[in-house]
């Protein structure tokens, strides 16, 4: 593909510039992001011996521009999910340290407060799940935030998965008369039973 641009370590996968995707050049297949608690998303990516877990942001920049050490990427926007190589930049740590402005994960965290749906909390390995009545209970129990929370129901940015202390969860909007193996977080502190289901 003209329109992609191959990693200099890793040349079996590059960026799209066309999509803004990830791809694995062999099986010409979209690499998976999944959202990492920092708020950036992650990837895995494997030179045929070693498999690697990179940021994406880190991975995109480097197929265009060699990362100088001491030096970080910087989502222009402030948004860490758009990985659109126009919106990386190049910076000093220090720089990027003064520049930070949380300005658009608050939005996102007032967006996932307000926007109060039962959720369905999957892991993607074992397959178990837990019913929420909201984010805010869904983000206390998996101990991330409610914006990553947000994040993954609606699929942005091919956002699919949330790496948290409990692994590798999916979460998704269902419909309160489909709430099965539901849990509430009480207030301030863990610790009381709902449905047999001890937190």
């Amino acid at each position: 593909m003209d329109c992609l641009k191959i990693h200099p370590v890793y040349k079996n996968y590059g960026y799209n510039m066309e999509d803004g995707n990830i791809y694995c050049i062999p099986l010409n297949r979209i690499v998976k992001q999944n959202l990492h608690t920092s708020g950036y998303t992650m990837c895995c990516v494997s030179d045929g011996s070693i498999q690697k877990s990179y940021f994406c942001h880190r991975f995109i920049f480097e197929c265009f521009h060699e990362i100088p050490k001491g030096y970080e990427i910087d989502h222009m926007d402030k948004n860490k999910t758009n990985n659109k190589i126009e919106n990386l930049r190049c910076i000093t740590i220090s720089e990027n340290r003064k520049n930070r402005d949380h300005t658009n994960i608050i939005k996102i965290a007032s967006m996932a407060y307000k926007l109060v749906r039962f959720i369905k909390a999957i892991n993607v390995v074992t397959n178990d799940y837990n019913c929420f009545k909201s984010k805010s209970q869904t983000s206390k129990f998996y101990g991330i935030s409610p914006a990553m929370v947000y994040l993954v129901c609606e699929g942005k940015n091919n956002v699919q998965t949330a790496n948290t202390a409990k692994g590798r969860i999916r979460f998704e909007y269902i419909e309160e008369k489909d709430v099965d193996n539901f849990i509430k977080i009480p207030h301030g502190k863990l610790g009381k039973t709902y449905k047999n289901k001890t937190i």
